[in-house]
């Protein structure tokens, strides 16, 4: 009888030693992935966050060269401006003496050549009048070069200026590209970190919830002491008068460990119809006697579950191949199964409150 009040103890020990070896590995490989996703997103943000550095220096860098682009033109053009008020102006002069050549004749001319006193004088006279009129069209030739000149500066320039607006528009449209797709990966990256703040959560009151289990179970089995013996009158010892130790006796207790192993494995709730039915904006409802939640595999993907073809039904719950809906409880061995809300349930998980039936669903 003593052995077997231990190995109920022990047995109670043991199953709540394997919540607690089973649970910690599947929340385990959750964060670990949850952790390697977040921070594959912090760097491609970190990437992002370069890129726009890059990009707005460069923009900053083409804003001053069209400044710069702009200042070059009002010069030029300035200059372009009084390059050609002279050319009008020295044009004008040249029509002015060739109406006046035009209009006295050539006489004045003649006259100042023939008045030469010599021949020496005469020629410089000649060359003289050479001289005013090959001035004339050098001084118009070379206004027209410098005109040439300024319009093809003037044309570069421009050409310049519009190739520094496209670059603009480009590297601006790349910015707003890249603040898009950083806006992106901020929120993604804000989910991923919620999501593992909530397993690590999760993870740490399943572990505290499994290790006070344990220590109660533990505590439970020390508190189960052997009966005492005491020396019978032919010097044998045997067990207290209280014990009963006929064949009847024993079969009580091991009706009593069945009894006991049958409530720790097929522990199952009675149906009820009260309490209403769990829905995606009705999150809490009270069913069976059971306070009745969910927990939905978007936030908890549930991949070290182990469940059988495990498919999301119409109705949005996660269920097996048998179609029991997958839930979770503290209370009932894994595998128990339990009427809730919106059907019949089998026991897949742990880590819930204690009085508390967790759905899984894909809401």
């Amino acid at each position: 009888m003593r052995m077997r009040r231990k190995g109920q103890a022990l047995l109670v020990f043991l199953l709540a030693s394997v919540m607690l070896l089973v649970s910690l590995p599947v929340y385990a490989d959750e964060i670990e992935s949850l952790e390697s996703k977040t921070s594959d997103l912090q760097n491609q943000l970190n990437d992002i966050n370069q890129d726009l550095v890059r990009i707005s220096d460069e923009i900053a860098s083409t804003e001053s060269a069209i400044e710069d682009a702009n200042n070059e033109m009002f010069r030029i053009q300035d200059s372009l401006a009084i390059s050609r008020e002279n050319e009008i102006r020295q044009y004008e002069d040249m029509k002015t003496r060739i109406k006046y050549m035009y209009e006295n004749g050539n006489n004045n001319l003649l006259e100042l050549l023939f008045s030469a006193e010599n021949m020496s004088d005469f020629l410089n006279r000649a060359e003289f009048i050479q001289n005013i009129s090959s001035y004339d069209r050098e001084k118009l030739e070379n206004l027209q070069s410098i005109q040439k000149g300024i319009e093809q500066q003037e044309a570069d320039l421009t050409a310049k200026q519009n190739s520094l607006a496209d670059l603009q528009t480009q590297l601006k449209s790349q910015q707003d590209a890249l603040n898009q797709k950083a806006a992106e990966t901020s929120t993604d990256l804000a989910v991923f970190n919620q999501k593992l703040q909530m397993l690590r959560a999760e993870r740490a009151r399943v572990a505290e919830e499994a290790a006070r289990r344990a220590a109660e179970a533990k505590k439970a089995a020390e508190a189960q002491k052997p009966v005492p013996v005491t020396p019978s009158e032919n010097g044998t010892q045997t067990e207290d008068s209280t014990a009963p130790d006929d064949d009847s006796s024993q079969t009580g207790d091991e009706s009593d460990s069945d009894s006991f192993l049958q409530d720790s494995l097929d522990t199952a709730y009675t149906p009820s119809d009260s309490g209403g039915a769990l829905t995606p904006s009705k999150g809490v409802v009270y069913f069976n006697g059971h306070r009745e939640t969910y927990y939905s595999q978007k936030v908890l993907p549930g991949g070290g579950l182990n469940i059988p073809g495990r498919h999301v039904a119409p109705d949005g719950t996660i269920r097996d191949a048998d179609g029991f809906i997958c839930v979770a409880s503290s209370d009932l061995p894994w595998g128990s199964i339990v009427e809730t809300s919106l059907g019949t349930g089998k026991v897949y998980d742990c880590g819930c409150a204690s009085g508390t039936i967790d759905v899984y669903t894909d809401w």
